[in-house]
């Protein structure tokens, strides 16, 4: 179960560490960028992903409860460690705050999700 959550991991940093030269073109929307949105859509996905499959798991049997926090947390530092690797590799990329809140927003979407559901898949 550990698998999906760490596939889903390896295709956020491949999509989002591919050089801008290869990337590409996204469409141009007029309330919300599709950037913002994707950005949001990929970490909630992952949070969700982890979230069920860190809760589990059977050597987290006593953690479970604190399995959103640190799903979110992790969720959130894999953002700015991508932030951080688009500023200094040279990509033609830009690591960009607006990013990591949108990576942050998706995260907290994903978790509440899940919190809210919980009583469905424990």
């Amino acid at each position: 179960m550990v698998g999906l959550p760490v596939a889903w991991a390896a295709f956020i940093l491949v999509s989002t560490l591919t050089p801008a030269a290869d990337m590409p073109v996204t469409p141009r929307w007029q309330l919300l960028s599709f950037d913002t949105a994707a950005h949001a859509f990929v970490f909630g996905v992952l949070t969700v992903l982890a979230t069920f499959s860190a809760r589990r798991q059977r050597w987290l049997a006593g953690l479970r409860w604190q399995a959103f926090s640190r799903v979110f947390g992790l969720a959130v530092g894999l953002g700015a460690l991508v932030e951080v690797l688009q500023m200094l590799l040279a990509l033609g990329r830009h690591g960009e705050w607006s990013d990591l809140l949108s990576d942050a927003l998706g995260a907290a979407a994903g978790t509440a999700f899940m919190w809210f559901n919980r009583r469905f898949w424990q």
